[in-house]
């Protein structure tokens, strides 16, 4: 067994790594290992990690922290297959979500709940032998309610009156696209999601970040997809999302509704600032700062665009 404290330039977040690593064979075409993020204080705990540890991941890793109510040290000893990531610091979900696909050595990464059930039979040879030639970022399951009733969580996005809302709809059909993975949960390749950087430690409330993630992979020209034989059931409450607007919603807005196509180029017109400093109530001088920051970092990333927001949103089918 090893501790690792771990940081890096892009993971602001001090952790350590307790556990050894699982050998995957380099020639597997299809390695799969759990992500798993805490929230609440699941008192069947060592219960849940037998059933996870019965699905076949390669390697499942759980994300604690380190003010949590339970006994993570008498879990690290019971569970020796898992390791297990302890936060020190307070976290946005997506940075953990980083954290554990950074730590991951799986080619794809299931990130899910600790109060969330993978239904039986969803994992099949069947599924896996297509997750490996199936291109896609990530693929999201279908999500049900206690009462193993469909929920709707499908992002689409539309205008209205020229404004931008996301509808969320129940999955219809197989592939079926979605803007985002919803709470997070989803098979992503881990190669992908790190060439499309991740989700953004700058964003800490969950539904911008995660808004900013899904923009940005589908203006990179990236598919989050539906499968209806994946499903996963919530084991209590559905968590209920905040969608106002917040003191993130201005750098979701400049790093993807305000950039625009130029021929071939990506680039974010000098009007936008205006516009951002009106939405962010910030100092004229500390806004033009981020302002150029951002308008620096569309011009770094100009060849990774295939399309602007309004493209995308004008021809999502919904």
């Amino acid at each position: 067994m090893s501790t690792i404290p771990s940081t890096s330039e892009q993971v602001r977040v001090p952790y350590t790594v307790v556990g050894r690593r699982q050998p995957i064979p380099p020639d597997r075409d299809v390695s799969l290992s759990c992500v798993l993020l805490s929230r609440g204080g699941r008192q069947f705990k060592a219960g849940y990690f037998k059933e996870l540890l019965t699905l076949g991941f390669d390697e499942i890793i759980s994300l604690e922290h380190a003010q949590s109510g339970y006994d993570v040290e008498e879990l690290i000893r019971k569970f020796p297959e898992i390791r297990f990531i302890i936060i020190h610091e307070r976290a946005s979900v997506g940075e953990e979500v980083n954290i554990g696909i950074g730590e991951s050595g799986a080619r794809f990464v299931f990130v899910l709940w600790n109060d969330m059930r993978i239904i039986p039979g969803s994992l099949s040879l069947r599924f896996k032998e297509n997750l490996a030639g199936s291109g896609l970022l990530c693929i999201v399951p279908v999500l049900l309610n206690l009462k193993h009733e469909t929920l709707p969580s499908i992002q689409a996005p539309a205008f209205f009156r020229n404004l931008l809302k996301v509808l969320p709809l129940a999955p219809q059909s197989d592939s079926m696209k979605t803007l985002f993975p919803f709470d997070y949960c989803g098979i992503y390749n881990r190669e992908r999601f790190f060439q499309c950087g991740g989700f953004d430690s700058r964003i800490k409330s969950p539904y911008w970040q995660k808004m900013d993630f899904g923009f940005r992979a589908q203006l990179w020209g990236e598919k989050i997809l539906a499968s209806l034989s994946l499903k996963v059931s919530y084991l209590g409450d559905i968590p209920v999302e905040d969608t106002t607007p917040d003191e993130y919603y201005p750098l979701f807005y400049l790093k993807n509704l305000a950039v625009k196509l130029r021929g071939e180029a990506a680039i974010l017109p000098a009007h936008q600032f205006f516009q951002y400093l009106f939405t962010s109530g910030g100092n004229v001088f500390s806004s033009l700062k981020k302002f150029r920051e951002i308008r620096n970092w569309v011009r770094a990333n100009s060849p990774r665009f295939r399309y602007d927001a309004r493209r995308i949103i004008e021809q999502w089918e919904v």
